[in-house]
């Protein structure tokens, strides 16, 4: 009998489940989303910037991610310097159109000179 009632009971809850509306995120959340996407978007264009530089950069570019990550690591925690870590990875395995490398190559050099200025 229970059961037959817990189960009328659930059946009639079910279609108010599905009208309910998720909880927005508050604005904190949301901006450290936003902030959290900016750190991948970062790690992806150094990773395609190393793919587009010849070999004899890419030594250079290795010490500028790693001051990057460094940096991360120091002000953001280790949690956000792995979400640049890893978007790095997928940028440098990725297959990129060669014709967007001066752009990538340029986004990265940006973002590392707008970096040092705070220093």
């Amino acid at each position: 009998m229970r059961t037959r009632l817990f189960i009328l009971a659930l059946a009639a809850f079910l279609p108010a489940l599905a009208f309910a509306q998720p909880a927005k995120p508050a604005a904190g959340e949301a901006e450290d989303v936003q902030f959290e996407e900016s750190i991948r978007n970062f790690g992806f264009v150094s990773g395609a910037a190393y793919q587009c530089l010849p070999e004899a950069e890419r030594t250079a570019h290795d010490r500028e991610v790693l001051r990057a990550y460094s940096g991360l690591v120091r002000l953001f925690g280790s949690d956000r310097a792995f979400f640049y870590a890893a978007a790095f990875g997928a940028g440098t395995s990725m297959s990129i159109d060669k014709k967007d490398c001066a752009g990538y190559v340029a986004d990265f050099r940006a973002a590392m000179k707008s970096s040092s200025r705070g220093q």
